[in-house]
């Protein structure tokens, strides 16, 4: 009687472990975008360019609508667009993108997702917003160098042409110094 009641058991524990894997399995079919995200830093440059042709393919093909589903192969492609190694890897691409998602629709874009999935795209645009920052900060650098640079060579030409009228003065000077002494 207790092998049965043990036997009874442990067959109860393994159908109760058996449906909550499967209830995993079922859940992990419909990844976060975090988890998308992360399981797009995994993949080689060949699956990266497979993946954003896939997902290029299913934007294209959503009809007009303000339903959540007609987002999702968009919303992969903001994150496509914002994934450093990514063949389209572009911030100013993944920022409109994001922005044209805002505003589609009162928002429709990410009306339906959780809020930790809301606080992944709300760090990805503060992220996106703060690459750009850097990029514009440092190109206004680089343009001030280059200025500087400009600047630089234009007060060494007129240096050097200064020290040319100097030299020819010296020349003539010295000339009218010979002539006088013959």
């Amino acid at each position: 009687m207790l092998k049965l009641h043990l036997f009874t058991q442990k067959a109860l524990l393994l159908c109760t472990a058996l449906l909550l894997l499967s209830a995993c399995q079922l859940t992990t079919v419909n990844t976060t975008y975090g988890e998308y995200y992360l399981t797009l830093q995994q993949l080689s440059p060949q699956q990266l360019a497979e993946e954003v042709e896939k997902q290029q393919t299913y934007a294209a093909q959503q009809p007009p609508s303000f339903e959540y589903d007609t987002y999702d192969p968009q919303i992969k492609l903001l994150l496509l667009y914002s994934l450093p190694k990514s063949p389209i890897y572009n911030s100013f691409n993944a920022k409109a993108l994001l922005n044209q998602l805002k505003t589609e629709g009162d928002n429709a874009a990410f009306a339906h997702i959780n809020p930790s999935e809301q606080a992944f795209i709300t760090l990805l645009r503060d992220q996106l917003n703060q690459r750009l920052l850097m990029r514009n900060r440092l190109l206004a650098q680089q343009q001030a160098q280059k200025k500087q640079a400009l600047e630089q060579q234009q007060q060494l030409v007129e240096q050097v042409q200064l020290l040319e009228q100097i030299i020819k003065q010296l020349k003539n000077i010295e000339q009218a110094i010979d002539k006088r002494e013959q």
